[in-house]
């Protein structure tokens, strides 16, 4: 066999293992996550919770409007005093909190099913929050990217498929307008080639978007 064939046959061959193994070369972003050690103040109550397998990212917004001025440890804890005193709830009812600046807060763990005001079976779900009552006010880009790196990093970590990424409203139809705008990001296929161009190692425009 000439040199020129051997080679062409072990591209072939690489080329083949590379479409099966791909994932494996996906750029994994390296997130920057505020841990809940660093701004929680009291235990979750753990006879309320139960825990799960993690299979879907679900994406929410806060519904309450945010100017952005109180910190992200202060809303958190606020957050998690309304979760267990006025809510019956173990803990804050996102494992993710994303700011108004975009600093990513870790909520509850992920081992820990969610909670929700819409009746859906949450088990399964890892629910990420975006601050903001977002069908009033704009999502900002900070707010977007942080999303985007987030989501591609917990697919990656928990093997879930970009056909299990969608919005609360997707799960509670005509109960909530949850995520708000984000919702278009997702309904468009927005969300899912910003996520591509993550995990490829690209960089994407941020395209704000208005309710419909």
């Amino acid at each position: 066999m000439s040199m020129q064939r051997r080679w062409f046959g072990m591209a072939v061959v690489a080329g083949s293992l590379f479409a099966v193994t791909g994932c494996a070369h996906d750029r994994i972003p390296n997130v920057q996550i505020t841990p809940r050690s660093e701004w929680a103040k009291a235990e979750p109550v753990a006879e309320r919770l139960h825990t799960h397998t993690p299979k879907y990212l679900t994406v929410h917004h806060a519904g309450v409007k945010d100017d952005g001025l109180v910190p992200g440890d202060e809303q958190m804890r606020r957050l998690y005093t309304f979760s267990v005193n006025e809510k019956p709830w173990g803990d804050v009812p996102y494992h993710y909190v994303i700011d108004r600046r975009g600093k990513v807060f870790e909520g509850r763990l992920t081992k820990f099913a969610p909670d929700t005001n819409t009746g859906y079976d949450v088990n399964g779900h890892i629910c990420v929050c975006v601050k903001g009552d977002l069908t009033t006010q704009p999502l900002l880009e900070a707010q977007y990217r942080s999303l985007v790196d987030l989501l591609v990093k917990l697919a990656a970590e928990y093997d879930i498929p970009d056909s299990r990424v969608a919005g609360h409203m997707d799960y509670s139809p005509g109960k909530t307008d949850c995520p708000g705008v984000l919702e278009q990001y997702i309904k468009d296929g927005t969300l899912l080639r910003d996520m591509a161009a993550v995990r490829g190692g690209h960089t994407f425009t941020f395209e704000a978007k208005t309710m419909p």
